[in-house]
């Protein structure tokens, strides 16, 4: 068979090694839309799920040169960090150790990189297995491919290039990222991406940059990155700093983000980021974190920033397929989400492996392959997907005591390596010890998802403690009246929200400040559609106890 990948991005060329190493495939195409291998942004984080998926397919993390120049095709150039560290509102620090090891035992570790570092080592791989390498299933590369038109047949998929170039392959992948025109074009009704009403700023500071920092007075940093080999963050409820080292700890990666919900200039706005003046980012973070004991240390890294460039957050809702007859979506095209857990490139990357892995099943039904893939991926990216939304915890008031109970009893899943105030479970090997490769070797039931590290016992205990304990308003709701969409969407702030789920209509505005979810449920979906989030993620328990805040039916 033949494949023809659109986008050679992270998630396209790791795709295309994938398909390779399935033994079902004789040649392998890439068309890429840009001139020449490149990547918006700066640090991201390759944790040990995908980290071992890298070994297996030869694409080496570690082995570049640190010090070399930007772009170089030697290799990545990891910086393996030692540990986490919360530096908390009155100053002092919470440290947690980075297991490198997981459940697994493997050491796969956690890499932190430049982007352009990890796009460059798996290019490197891809062209090891180039047409002029006498390797069996080569791997091509074309570049300047702009995406314009799909069609398929019952034996084939056909792409069309805004430059008169066709392709066409007995499987097609849409590895295009979160503007995704296969996307668009063969599911034009999917949830468009919506702006989060996070803004950020993205950049790199020269580690003997890092080594000479200053507060604006000329006093030390309180906490320099330089003496942590460290993942550092600072939050509040206005924003959140991040810095960890990349490039074996030639460069420090930061990351600053802010809550900023009457800008209007990303509503509208289809580029991804574009540069921005460092005055304008020193005056934002000085904003957000004014009589803050931080702020120096946060101004003194923002005024550092080498290039940086501004992001406006956007993210989309789970959509139930994807993939049509022989074309399929991987990768952001599918499940764009936002930085918050991390596994943004990972997923991508457990898409390709597990992708490659069900055509070794299928062989060449192409149909039972996509299928396949589907079902074991869907569930799994989509958790990551939702989860990201609620990981912007410092947007919304501090846990309430009762909601923190509430998440302990359920064991809940928070970024576990970011997790310094233990306000869930610390059972993290639901993410770090799982192998994508691992599909069964019959098509599985729909919705197979990550909770199942839980023994059923521990599942039902915890479901005991909770649904016995959850508040309930002095009045429920009768839940008997009818709604039109138009009158929910009247009810669309963070202090009056209804929400639709499974076409019923419930007011979440007092539920919202006693939910495991918590006030950012509100603030997310106030008079909006939540059936893709809350329809799948609520048990039949968690339902029945919905009733009390049941407005009606929706009626269209």
């Amino acid at each position: 068979m033949h494949a023809v990948i659109v986008g050679a991005g992270m998630g396209g060329l790791f795709a295309a090694l994938a398909l390779r190493e399935s033994g079902q495939f004789k040649s392998i195409d890439v068309y890429e839309q840009t001139a020449e291998p490149s990547t918006a942004g700066a640090g991201l984080n390759i944790p040990p799920n995908a980290a071992r998926l890298c070994t297996w397919l030869g694409v080496d993390l570690d082995g570049g040169d640190p010090t070399g120049v930007h772009g170089a095709v030697d290799g990545g150039r990891a910086a393996i960090l030692e540990a986490t560290r919360g530096i908390m509102p009155d100053g002092t620090v919470s440290t947690k150790p980075l297991d490198h090891d997981t459940a697994v035992g493997d050491g796969a570790g956690f890499h932190h990189m430049h982007r352009l570092d990890l796009l460059m080592c798996l290019y490197k791989r891809v062209f090891e297995l180039g047409p002029d390498s006498g390797e069996g299933c080569p791997i091509q590369v074309h570049m300047g491919k702009h995406l314009e038109a799909l069609r398929q047949d019952d034996t084939t998929a056909y792409a069309t290039f805004s430059d008169g170039s066709t392709a066409q392959g007995d499987l097609l992948v849409g590895a295009d990222g979160i503007n995704s025109k296969t996307l668009r074009l063969l599911w034009p009704d999917a949830p468009p991406r919506r702006w989060t009403e996070v803004t950020c700023y993205r950049g790199l500071i020269p580690r003997n940059k890092v080594a000479k920092l200053t507060k604006l007075d000329g006093s030390p940093m309180d906490y320099n990155p330089i003496d942590s080999f460290s993942m550092d963050a600072r939050k509040n409820l206005k924003a959140y700093v991040m810095t960890y080292w990349v490039r074996g700890g030639e460069m420090l990666n930061v990351w600053m983000a802010y809550y900023e919900p009457d800008s209007a200039e990303f509503e509208t706005d289809e580029g991804d980021w574009f540069p921005v003046d460092p005055a304008e980012m020193k005056s934002r973070m000085a904003e957000a974190f004014e009589d803050d004991v931080r702020k120096d240390d946060v101004l003194a890294l923002a005024g550092a920033v080498e290039a940086p460039s501004k992001w406006g957050l956007y993210d989309r809702d789970a959509f139930e397929h994807w993939h049509d007859g022989r074309i399929c979506l991987l990768g952001d095209a599918a499940h764009a989400m936002l930085p918050t857990y991390g596994q943004g490139a990972a997923q991508a990357l457990e898409d390709g492996a597990a992708l490659g892995s069900c055509f070794k099943l299928h062989g060449a039904d192409v149909y039972s392959a996509l299928l396949h893939y589907e079902r074991v991926r869907h569930y799994r990216a989509t958790r990551f997907q939702f989860a990201s939304k609620f990981l912007f915890k410092h947007l919304e008031p501090e846990d309430s005591p009762e909601r923190q109970q509430i998440l302990k009893a359920l064991d809940e899943r928070d970024y576990p390596v970011f997790d310094h105030e233990q306000r869930a479970g610390d059972n993290d090997s639901w993410i770090y010890a799982f192998d994508a490769r691992s599909i069964g070797d019959k098509l599985p039931l729909k919705k197979l998802g990550p909770w199942d590290f839980r023994s059923r016992s521990d599942a039902l205990q915890a479901r005991s403690e909770v649904m016995g304990n959850l508040w309930t308003p002095a009045a429920p709701l009768s839940g008997d009246r009818q709604i039109t969409r138009a009158e929910v969407e009247q009810h669309d702030s963070f202090d009056d929200c209804w929400v639709i789920i499974r076409g019923k209509v419930y007011d979440i505005s007092e539920w919202k400040d006693h939910h495991p979810g918590g006030p950012f449920v509100a603030r997310m979906h106030a008079g909006k559609d939540a059936t893709g989030e809350f329809g799948d993620y609520h048990s039949k328990m968690a339902e029945r106890h919905m009733a009390h805040f049941r407005v009606g039916e929706l009626i269209e």
